[in-house]
């Protein structure tokens, strides 16, 4: 439950029928620094697609039907390949979605209909990737590329020949030539943290050219997790001289599902800690109000038990990847009014999870009902106000736009769909996710450790399970030695070094992530349409407390809902010295019965502490346990 981060998805049928278009352009060879081999085999692919036939062609459109996640429904893309720019437009019965590069950049819409630019660095290198693609391909970049042929590969008793393509920079494609079609079989895209392979199959003629009619689809993490699968069929292609002059407009991205109460400018919905997870109140369909995790690495979600008490059909059948190595399976409803405050937002698709137990109980409080996310920042500028326990919401496209925010502010930006901020620790800059459903510490992702030379000292840190959507894993954690957000010194805070294979916080092109640890030292503020976080000054400054007991526990299920069942003892640590062993049961917490606790406040009960803080366990076998808590992180 500590990092529920939910990223999103690049989308399927864009970057391949993309990559597809770029391979096919007419120009020749250009001189470029590349072995005789892969420039015979790239002169044999284009021959086998149609050779001089793409003299004329300077844009493509298909239509087709996609499927993907047990959905289906019309797909429609646009690309011009002279300039590279392009246009994705699909929809099924529970969401649209769109992406595209235009002359401002990349665009993504999400499901819930609004846009977003997509402009970090990582995302302009991919960007960069697409558009030489679609100006020119692999085959004819008049700016140097670099060709690099790799190792032939057999599959199924086919063979196959293998070339590297790579634009300056941007990232590198490998595209799978069957050696007895000379076709495109294949190609395989790494961005951010996922690998997407593309298949092209049941190849046929039309105007003259030999195009896919069969586009296939998986994403998956550098640790193998499946993260989305699609598969497309092109109905029709049309390849133009030119591109027909609309054909690539985006979204307005103007908000028109929300309406505001009795005429207020603004909504204020109740917020709070439990434990260290921050939760806001939301109602579904006129429900009570329940508790959300406002996420900005998430998307709207409800736990299967949520979906099922509010009478919510769902569709589909998919997986989704987030932090940890493994993925999640998924299904989609649709809710008529999410209200928040004096906010009704309309008509939103949202996930259904199943997310265990321990993800929703609160002990003897109502269950966390889910997650909201992107689509309450496309919206809304949001402010988190802790010190009042308040979360504030001011519509975008609802009369006067929402005013900017003085104090210290961060320039946003976006590989998908999580925030990214500029931040230093130990004196090495990086890039950082900002994380509202982060409730551990500060992350750091180990590849960016190894190259900043940080490596030794976090690996020394003690070990500690954690994750999120895609599982747990063992982390290690230790006080940075100092760190930088915007223009505040945070001192020595504790972070969390993760995996290289975590998924989403093992993300090879990113520094880290921020999370309530670091955050809530701060009244924030939100506004997406500025590209801003703005950091403003609590009343009162947080305590600094790195204390530990050195246990994970939880509840394991809702007839063990009077014990948390003992996952973890740090080797060495003040719980391992009082007796507490892995597979103890816990039945009170400082003389409170478990079954009033929730997991969460359990775990901020036994972690970020003051030194010397005494903790009292009273265990199912009749032992009582009391824990002198210390700070284990190294500094």
């Amino acid at each position: 439950m500590e990092i529920p981060t939910m990223p999103h998805r690049p989308s399927s049928l864009r970057i391949r029928l993309l990559l597809f278009a770029g391979l096919l352009l007419p120009v020749a060879l250009p001189a470029v620094p590349a072995s005789d081999g892969a420039i015979a085999l790239l002169q044999q692919l284009r021959q086998a697609h149609g050779g001089a036939r793409w003299n004329a062609i300077g844009a493509l459109i298909a239509d087709g039907q996609e499927t993907g996640e047990g959905l289906s429904g019309p797909v429609h893309a646009a690309v011009d390949l002279r300039t590279g720019h392009f246009a994705i437009r699909a929809r099924n019965p529970m969401y649209p979605r769109a992406d595209g590069l235009d002359a401002q950049g990349r665009w993504h819409q999400d499901r819930s209909g609004l846009i977003h630019p997509l402009d970090s660095a990582e995302a302009r290198a991919m960007a960069i990737t697409e558009s030489w693609v679609e100006r020119f391909g692999v085959l004819t970049a008049p700016a140097a590329a670099s060709y690099r042929a790799v190792p032939d590969a057999t599959e199924n008793g086919r063979r196959f020949a293998r070339v590297e393509a790579t634009p300056p920079g941007g990232r590198p494609a490998t595209l799978w030539i069957d050696k007895a079609t000379h076709r495109l079989d294949r190609a395989v895209w790494s961005g951010s943290f996922l690998v997407m392979t593309r298949r092209y199959a049941d190849y046929r003629t039309a105007q003259g050219l030999q195009l896919p009619f069969r586009i296939s689809n998986v994403g998956a993490t550098l640790g193998g997790a499946t993260d989305s699968d699609s598969d497309d069929v092109i109905e029709r292609y049309q390849a133009l001289a030119t591109m027909p002059g609309n054909a690539l407009e985006r979204p307005d991205g103007t908000v028109r599902d929300v309406s505001m109460r009795n005429g207020a400018s603004r909504a204020i919905t109740p917020m709070h800690f439990q434990g260290s997870v921050v939760l806001v109140e939301a109602s579904i369909n006129g429900s009570r109000p329940m508790p959300f995790i406002l996420d900005t690495g998430g998307h709207a979600i409800l736990t299967e038990e949520t979906a099922k008490q509010l009478g919510l059909a769902s569709q589909g059948k998919g997986v989704s990847t987030g932090s940890g190595p493994g993925s999640m399976r998924l299904a989609y409803t649709r809710v008529a009014i999410l209200t928040m405050g004096a906010a009704d937002i309309r008509d939103q698709p949202f996930l259904v999870m199943p997310f265990g137990y321990g993800f929703a109980e609160r002990g003897d409080q109502a269950p966390i009902a889910g997650i909201l996310g992107l689509e309450i920042f496309e919206r809304f500028a949001v402010t988190f106000d802790y010190d009042h326990g308040q979360l504030v919401l001011q519509p975008f496209d609802h009369g006067t736009p929402p005013p900017a925010v003085k104090g210290n502010a961060l320039p946003l930006r976006f590989t998908f769909d999580m925030p990214l901020v500029d931040a230093s620790v130990d004196g090495r800059r990086g890039v950082f996710g900002i994380d509202t459903g982060n409730s551990g510490f500060l992350l750091l992702f180990p590849q960016w450790v190894e190259r900043e030379g940080l490596l030794a000292h976090y690996a020394e840190g003690y070990p500690q399970p954690t994750g999120g959507v895609g599982g747990a894993f063992v982390s290690r954690i230790a006080h940075v030695r100092s760190m930088r957000l915007g223009g505040v010194e945070l001192g020595d805070p504790l972070a969390q070094l993760t995996r290289a294979d975590a998924g989403a916080v093992g993300n090879p092109t990113e520094a880290g992530n921020i999370g309530q640890d670091l955050l809530s030292r701060f009244n924030v503020h939100f506004d997406y349409r500025r590209q801003t976080m703005t950091l403003l000054p609590r009343s009162q400054p947080s305590p600094r407390r790195f204390a530990t007991a050195g246990l994970r526990a939880a509840k394991v299920d809702a007839q063990h809902g009077d014990r948390f069942t003992v996952s973890w003892v740090v080797p060495g640590g003040p719980a391992a010295e009082a007796g507490l062993h892995k597979g103890d049961e816990i039945v009170a917490v400082d003389g409170q019965p478990v079954r009033a606790i929730g997991s969460e406040s359990f775990r901020q009960a036994s972690h970020a502490q003051a030194e010397g803080t005494m903790l009292t366990l009273k265990l199912a076998d009749g032992r009582s346990l009391r824990i002198a808590m210390r700070d284990l992180a190294p500094r």
